[in-house]
């Protein structure tokens, strides 16, 4: 690996049950993240607020499908929806979820581009849970 983060680069939000982080590639580079700082201030309020959210509910508590939906049965890949973004991610043992990447929505039918996103999500799940378990994603 070549550059990991310090953990306050990742970590985006801590909540009562689970923890929002960014995904952070081998090299270091932070998609999701990258994607974010792009946004102007009232999407990135809102998506602070839906992350809070989430995070701040009890295990079991569903957020209503305009706001979080389940994009991937299969792989358990998720999206948070603060307007027309859509950030991918999953979750974990531990009570994170890990925020990928994300796109811009255009249309209601999943374009090419939300394809290629949600098979990149898929890439980065594997990747994340591969460096987990050979211990070298998180420090001690």
């Amino acid at each position: 690996m070549k550059s990991r983060p310090r953990k306050e680069d990742f970590v985006y939000y801590i909540g009562q049950y689970f923890t929002a982080e960014w995904y952070y590639m081998e090299d270091g580079k932070l998609p999701g993240l990258d994607y974010y700082n792009e946004l102007g201030i009232q999407d990135r309020v809102r998506f602070l607020q839906i992350v809070k959210l989430y995070c701040d509910s009890s295990h079991g508590i569903l957020l209503p499908r305009t706001l979080y939906r389940i994009e991937n049965k299969e792989n358990r890949i998720y999206a948070f929806k603060p307007r027309d973004e859509r950030f991918f991610n999953f979750t974990v043992e531990g009570a994170k979820v890990i925020i990928t990447n994300a796109y811009y929505k255009h249309s209601q039918q999943m374009k090419k581009i939300a394809l290629e996103c949600l098979k990149t999500v898929i890439r980065y799940k594997q990747d994340y849970l591969r460096r987990v378990k050979e211990g070298i994603y998180y420090e001690d």
